[in-house]
């Protein structure tokens, strides 16, 4: 590992390509993914993932999203960031 310090936008665009990681394994295990438009932020294009621990989402910014997804077909559920958090938790200890 390197014992560089990362910028804040280096740590954000790992984060968001792990993001994308995420969807795409997702995508292929046949959970519902895709790309919500955010009308009110519409350069920060939304992934959501329904996991079976229930939907997360995540913004990302249009000029770093690479175009796989489809849109997505559902509805924001209202999720807060406690409830994303809890999710993936949950998900990851198969809760």
């Amino acid at each position: 590992m390197s014992n560089q310090s990362n910028s804040k936008e280096e740590a954000y665009l790992d984060r968001n390509l792990v993001v994308m990681t995420l969807a795409k394994l997702a995508k292929q295990q046949g959970y519902p993914v895709g790309i919500k438009q955010d009308p009110q932020q519409p350069e920060w294009p939304v992934i959501m993932i329904d996991l079976p621990s229930g939907q997360v989402s995540w913004h990302i910014p249009v000029t770093e999203l690479i175009d796989f997804l489809p849109d997505y077909q559902g509805e924001w559920d209202g999720h807060t960031l406690q409830q994303k958090r809890e999710r993936v938790k949950d998900f990851i200890t198969d809760k």
